[in-house]
């Protein structure tokens, strides 16, 4: 009897090691902290840095926050399953636009002028929010959970 419980509890150690080595060797090592968002052509970039529960937007091509040239955003009313960015390069009004729903803007050190973030998606007449908006020619949607492009219109970058 000792000898058979000795068996299945190394079959159940060399089980769990082996699962281990699997999501280490072939896990999503997809980099959710800091990553590039580029328009279709290259010629615009929205930097992404995220460190704890802040996240900060950065206008440009950066590997860490600067001093200017950002909008920093308290990311912890975002659900994981619903961290989802939207962006429309050179619309109407702005070099870009953005929105992070449910994130609470903390600091802006943008030209509001020229750049836009949103802290939710537009609603429908139902009050209900969609990503209408940002699909169309020269937006798109990225969902963060598991770093998928929704347009073609946009390029991301780890």
């Amino acid at each position: 009897m000792k000898f058979i419980l000795k068996i299945i509890l190394v079959a159940v150690v060399m089980f769990v090691v082996g699962i281990t080595v699997f999501i280490i060797a072939f896990g999503d090592h997809t980099n959710r902290t800091n990553f590039k968002i580029y328009s279709a052509d290259k010629k615009q970039c929205v930097t992404i840095i995220t460190k704890g529960k802040m996240r900060y937007f950065i206008n440009g091509e950066h590997n860490s926050v600067p001093k200017t040239e950002y909008i920093k955003i308290d990311k912890s009313g975002i659900p994981l399953i619903g961290d989802e960015i939207g962006i429309c390069w050179k619309n109407e009004n702005y070099e870009w636009e953005i929105v992070n729903h449910q994130g609470e803007i903390i600091e802006n050190k943008l030209d509001t002028l020229k750049y836009k973030f949103n802290t939710s998606w537009e609603k429908d007449k139902y009050g209900i929010p969609n990503t209408k908006k940002y699909i169309k020619p020269n937006c798109g949607t990225i969902g963060l959970l598991n770093m998928k492009t929704y347009d073609e219109t946009i390029i991301l970058e780890n």
